[in-house]
């Protein structure tokens, strides 16, 4: 019962996510949205170390952040079925069926439009993903900051139109 009850919470949850998709292509909020992508830091000290400036739109940005969910919560499934396959471990199993429907309904995207929270303060585009071990690495979290010379188009936008 707890692996029939796991499995088909994970279900519904990938669905409720490319239902949210749907909704989110459906409004086609096409405003654009320019930001600085800071680089990932790595431990080996490789890599690109140069920020990039990403120009989308809040519907692209939206969709990419809800196919962000849909992989942690792949590799989730994956994870919590080798430890239950595999070590014979089933308490996960119930606590994993509840907190992604949980995370879903209160991810950024689906505040903004499911519940129709304003796109202000914690929930304006590109959100600060909030990582425990980004001060490690010297990120303090930030993955997505706003750079003076890449502002986001949003705030240009609103002045024009004062």
């Amino acid at each position: 019962m707890a692996r029939i009850g796991y499995y088909s919470a994970q279900a519904l949850v990938i669905g409720m996510a490319y239902l949210l998709i749907e909704y989110i292509k459906k409004k086609n909020d096409t405003t654009p949205l320019r930001y600085v992508n800071q680089p990932k830091p790595s431990l080996s000290g490789q890599g690109s170390t140069q920020p990039e400036t990403v120009e989308t739109t809040n519907k692209d940005y939206d969709i990419s952040q809800v196919k962000q969910f849909i992989q942690s919560t792949a590799t989730s499934i994956a994870m919590i079925s080798l430890m239950h396959w595999q070590f014979k471990f089933t308490q996960p199993l119930l606590l994993q069926s509840i907190l992604p429907v949980k995370n879903l309904l209160t991810h950024k995207v689906a505040l903004i439009h499911l519940w129709g929270d304003a796109p202000e303060g914690p929930l304006k585009r590109p959100f600060v993903a909030e990582s425990p071990f980004g001060a490690l690495f010297g990120g303090a979290g930030n993955n997505a900051v706003a750079d003076s010379s890449a502002t986001n188009t949003q705030d240009a936008d609103k002045s024009k139109k004062d």
